[in-house]
């Protein structure tokens, strides 16, 4: 029977609209790192921090070797030690509290798509949370048009490159068509469509298509005319930072308590208060972020205080001293 893992620790899921994912398979992996099936971008997730097993048509819960442990409820699991798993229980990986369902729920169809989505998605929600823009953008870095940018703010929307004055992204470029080129956002992805141009439309060596779409990852370039474009992710960005990031330690007294149940009046109350438990994820890390970026870059000079300076001469003056006790007790 298939089994979900829904993530609690999303404050602006109710229910069914907590963002999960359903497994049939022999093992997930559940980390902070690119390949884990459940990828959790908080730092107190480690990159590789708990797995689910099939032992005997049953799920068992393996901690591998995590930094802050795994939990099921409150009882912390011994690392690679399993523990069957029940419909219901509440697992906690760092701050991140999941909620396990085993149920007829249909697989999540192309897991790798939803995995990376689902990753994104709670990134984006963390940077929304301390205000950044989550846009991606297109940056011309190459041609008559260097240095413009599109946002592309609107997910779904198609935005239109070309000469013509109706187009969303105008070019001056002459080799340009009057509509050259389409570019769509979709949750992780910017997808990119010819429009049946002249000159056609060149995403890194090889050329797009008129009829369907092709996803644009950076680090590659789009060539529109003499154009050369590039993708700006701010979501990504941060995902991988966040992913290369060093685990952080959590304390006893900063882990979150158990969600209440989904539909209470408990959960509700608990979302109202800003709990613990309801921080996006990845929050932690974000804030700091954020914090860092308000501070006077006056107030972190590398410069030397008086302290310091005091601290180096006392001890250039302890050397000196040991020096020429030393030579003269040689003498002697």
């Amino acid at each position: 029977m298939p089994i979900s893992l829904i993530i609690r620790s999303a404050p602006d899921g109710k229910g069914d609209d907590l963002p999960s994912l359903t497994f049939e398979g022999a093992r997930v992996v559940i980390g902070r790192g690119a390949g884990c099936d459940v990828r959790l971008p908080d730092p107190s997730v480690s990159k590789r921090h708990a797995s689910v097993r099939v032992d005997r048509a049953e799920y068992t819960l393996v901690d591998e070797g995590s930094t802050n442990g795994t939990f099921v409820g409150e009882v912390r699991l011994g690392p690679l030690t399993p523990r069957t798993l029940r419909s219901g229980d509440l697992v906690r990986v760092g701050r991140v509290w999941l909620e396990v369902r085993i149920d007829s729920t249909p697989a999540t169809l192309d897991l790798a798509a939803a995995t990376r989505d689902l990753a994104f998605k709670l990134v984006a929600d963390a940077m929304l949370a301390i205000g950044d823009d989550v846009s991606a953008r297109v940056r011309i870095v190459e041609g008559p048009d260097r240095g413009r940018v599109l946002a592309l703010g609107e997910e779904g929307r198609a935005y239109v490159a070309g000469r013509g004055e109706e187009c969303d992204f105008v070019l001056d470029d002459v080799d340009a068509s009057r509509r050259h080129v389409q570019l769509v956002r979709r949750a992780a992805a910017v997808l990119a469509r010819d429009l049946g141009s002249k000159n056609g439309v060149w995403l890194g060596k090889s050329s797009l298509p008129s009829d369907r779409d092709v996803a644009w990852r950076a680090p590659l370039m789009l060539r529109v005319g003499q154009n050369v474009m590039a993708i700006e992710e701010p979501v990504a960005e941060v995902l991988a930072e966040l992913e290369s990031a060093p685990d952080e330690a959590l304390p006893i007294e900063g882990a979150p308590p158990p969600p209440p149940p989904i539909g209470s009046s408990l959960a509700a109350a608990s979302a109202a208060d800003g709990a613990e438990a309801a921080r996006p994820v990845a929050a932690p890390l974000l804030e700091l972020a954020a914090s860092r970026r308000d501070v006077d870059p006056k107030s972190t000079s590398h410069g030397w205080s008086g302290t310091d300076v005091a601290v180096v001469i006392t001890a250039v003056s302890i050397i000196v001293l040991s020096a020429a006790g030393l030579y003269w007790l040689l003498r002697g």
